[in-house]
């Protein structure tokens, strides 16, 4: 049986990376898949954090807000928080 590794929490750099990934994943992803795959080869990060932002990736668009916020340290929460609000904002389509 594998040993499974709790990732360590992405820090606000990661989590600005990771969300430029998800925010091009929709509309390139295969330059998404690229630039991933650039990043783990300048060890960006650890062999958990690719394993769980590979998960991270899979998801639906309404799972990703809590596992980014499971995933992301104290201070890349604040960033996830803001960007979410972001997001919010701009697909927030009135009647």
């Amino acid at each position: 049986m594998k040993k499974t590794v709790e990732p360590k929490p992405l820090t606000p750099e990661q989590i600005k990376l990771v969300l430029e990934l998800l925010e091009l994943r929709a509309l390139a992803p295969q330059e998404t898949a690229a630039k991933f795959n650039r990043l783990v080869a300048q060890r960006m990060f650890s062999v958990s954090q690719q394993d769980a932002i590979e998960v991270l990736f899979a998801l639906d668009d309404s799972e990703i807000p809590d596992a980014l916020f499971d995933f992301a340290d104290e201070e890349a929460r604040d960033i996830v928080r803001d960007e979410l609000v972001h997001e919010a904002r701009l697909s927030y389509e009135p009647a």
